[in-house]
Parts: C-alpha cells; structure tokens; sequence
C-alpha cells in the first residue's frame, strides 16, 4: 500500500491511495469528506482511512498530507486527511461514506467540500465556510 506513513514524507505534500475496486468513475462534481487531524494522530488516522478505502468501505480515493511543510496550512502541526467521492449530486453515497466515517470513530462534524471550489482555490476564513455539506 504506502512505503511510508505520512509523518515521514517530506519530499510530497501529499500521499494517496485508491478504491480498489470502484463502484463509480471520477465525475467533474466529485469532493471529498476533510478529517483535520493532529499531527501526532496522522499516521494512525491514515493507517485506518486508507485500509477503509483500499476495501471499497469509504470513497473512491484518500490523501494524507505529509510532514512537508505547506504554505496553505494553516496550522502545521493541524493535518488534513481526504476521503473522496466521486460524484457530490450522490448525496445518499457522499452521505454513506459519512455514516461509515461516524462508524469507524469520526464522530465528530466534518465539512464536506467540493473539488470544483479546491480548483478555484476558495478556502474557509473564520466564519466563511466553504463547504457543501457539514455533518
């Protein structure tokens, strides 16, 4: 799966892995699920989206951001962690991929945000959410 966890990446700022087997193509309306994660917690968190998602449990595709510093971040020791899904207008498979995050221990709300506002470098600012969906 991964050579590395992602708190010992450095030369990336990102690592990914993929649906092993995809009930769906990418669509141009695909988002994703953002879990902020502490950097002390990012490699078990990762550990466990990414074995979820090689399994068909989760959505299409899951990134991690890695130890290299990023100039977007807004809080480096604050980690991002990704769980795509193909298609936003699914909203009853974007909410199932919901469910089973809440089922695997994220209870907490999560913003769900489109890629198409991500391509256009549209980011959340203190009380401006950015996302679709907060659950």
């Amino acid at each position: 799966m991964i050579a590395l966890p992602p708190s010992k990446v450095r030369n990336e700022y990102w690592i990914h892995t993929v649906n092993s087997n995809p009930p769906h193509p990418w669509t141009e309306r695909s988002g994703k699920w953002l879990l902020f994660v502490p950097f002390q917690k990012l490699d078990q968190t990762w550990k466990l989206i990414a074995e979820e998602t090689v399994a068909g449990q989760l959505g299409i595709e899951s990134k991690a951001a890695t130890a290299k510093p990023n100039p977007i971040a807004k809080n480096s020791w604050i980690k991002v962690v990704c769980v795509y899904t193909y298609d936003l207008s699914d909203v009853e498979d974007v909410m199932r991929v919901r469910k089973r995050l809440r089922t695997i221990g994220f209870e907490k709300k999560l913003s769900y945000k489109t890629d198409q506002a991500t391509e256009q470098r549209i980011y959340s600012t203190g009380n401006n959410r950015v996302s679709l969906f907060f659950e």
